[in-house]
């Protein structure tokens, strides 16, 4: 699955998103470097480490754009 494809991977949803806290926990089952975010600085460059693939993701009422911004972060990481 996407989460074990990955070294790591950040989920993007709203703190008050049930849903989101679900998909983030099975994410999380699977790969436990896995963090949730609502806004791309929250990211901390701490959580990854040099060659990482960084799966981003995120609920069902994440903007596709929120996605991209988050990912674009990252990248500059």
């Amino acid at each position: 699955g996407f989460a074990a494809a990955h070294d790591a991977v950040v989920f993007v949803a709203g703190r008050a998103s049930s849903n989101g806290r679900v998909l983030c926990a099975l994410c999380r089952s699977v790969n436990p470097r896995t963090w949730q975010v609502s806004a791309p600085e929250e990211i901390d460059p701490g959580w990854f480490r040099d060659g990482d693939r960084v799966g981003v993701c995120g609920a069902t009422s994440t903007p596709k754009w929120l996605l991209e911004r988050t990912a674009a972060r990252i990248a500059t990481l």
